[in-house]
């Protein structure tokens, strides 16, 4: 049934013509970075609180109360002209995507744990990315063709139904046998999760390369087409080139339980991190076509990142904390992201390579700590 949830989540051809859509509706650049920031800051200030509520109560429960709120949102969206509606739009997809953090990985991991399979969860993972991705792709194309014959509203009403019909197959999940408490929540719960990452220092360090490289990476997703537009790709290549970078991920999702036969998660993101790095760093460098040569490679690279770091989150947090932990680091994320946005303008008030080669300094300055601890330790 996450299967299921997974494609119809996706398969959202609105993805397509978003910001044409946006602007249609008189909602200026700057606007949209305000929404942005409130996208983000919501999710910062519920992702904790909500992991609680998922670890003391139902999985499922939030799973369909997110996916409801995000099939919500896309209503707001489609029935607005202003940058009030907008706004209300984003805030319940933020609510809904803290709602869901942490309780869809928590609910598949104790799945797999009651029938004793949780070795394949890394694997399991990389599957439900490889079905999101392909449903993402397929949305990208089909979205483009009904956008050029099309009004954009057609778009958002395909993609409303695809929503509905995830929250309909939401209603389908198991959850699996737990023990429920109905105690209160308290500060000491919500903490939990961010105590435990520190207490443990393999936990923290990985943590720290997931949160720093996926950060940094959003900002190829957010920025690509403009970068493509400031290096003279033509327009007609665009759909193909968001296609290649979503399909470069797969490999990645589905390779990431092998590589762990050759060397630690740890290792691997080390390595992974130093990739994304200096992949910014010749972006901003030497811009030009062959950087959208290099942000191929930079996404091939972040599609094995999520299943090898859930890998080692699921299988050392306690059952009573999964969703809870999970959301604490999905909080950092978003903080991450914050973070970077901050650093992305003040880059971009040059150009938009100096803001490319500002995160790459960052990142390498991080990878290079990083190094330098593990060293440190491996040597006493």
């Amino acid at each position: 049934m996450l299967g299921w949830i997974r494609w119809f989540d996706a398969l959202i051809p609105a993805y397509t013509i978003e910001r044409l859509f946006w602007e249609s509706r008189t909602i200026t650049i700057q606007e949209v970075v305000y929404l942005e920031i409130l996208y983000a800051v919501l999710v910062v200030m519920l992702e904790v609180p909500t992991g609680v509520l998922a670890d003391r109560f139902e999985h499922r429960r939030l799973m369909q109360i997110g996916v409801g709120l995000e099939c919500l949102s896309f209503i707001v969206l489609l029935l607005s002209f202003s940058f009030v509606g907008f706004a209300v739009a984003i805030a319940l997809s933020g609510i809904g995507a803290a709602f869901r953090s942490g309780a869809e990985n928590a609910l598949l991991y104790e799945t797999l744990e009651q029938t004793g399979k949780t070795e394949t969860f890394e694997r399991t993972v990389g599957r439900l990315n490889v079905i999101g991705i392909v449903a993402a792709v397929l949305a990208a194309i089909s979205g483009s063709l009904l956008a050029t014959r099309f009004p954009f509203e057609l778009n958002y009403m395909l993609s409303i139904v695809s929503l509905f019909i995830a929250t309909a197959c939401s209603f389908g999940l198991v959850e699996p046998r737990r023990v429920v408490s109905d105690e209160r929540l308290t500060w000491a719960d919500i903490a939990a999760g961010f105590r435990f990452i520190r207490q443990h220092r393999q936990l923290f360090i990985v943590t720290s390369l997931f949160v720093v490289t996926i950060s940094a990476f959003n900002f190829i997703d957010e920025f690509w087409q403009l970068y493509a537009r400031d290096v003279a790709l033509p327009i007609y290549w665009f759909g193909m080139m968001s296609t290649i970078l979503l399909l470069i991920q797969i490999p990645g999702q589905l390779v990431a339980p092998v590589l762990l036969r050759f060397a630690t998660a740890e290792c691997w993101l080390r390595w992974i991190g130093w990739g994304i790095g200096v992949g910014f760093v010749v972006l901003g460098l030497y811009p030009g076509p062959i950087g959208l040569v290099i942000m191929v490679g930079m996404a091939c690279l972040i599609g094995i990142v999520e299943p090898l770091y859930l890998g080692v989150l699921h299988h050392r947090v306690p059952s009573g904390i999964r969703a809870t932990t999970e959301s604490s680091v999905s909080m950092l994320l978003h903080g991450g992201i914050i973070l970077f946005g901050l650093l992305f303008t003040a880059g971009a008030g040059m150009t938009l390579f100096a803001a490319f080669l500002f995160i790459g300094i960052i990142v390498c300055l991080h990878q290079s700590i990083v190094t330098v601890i593990a060293r440190r330790e491996d040597a006493s």
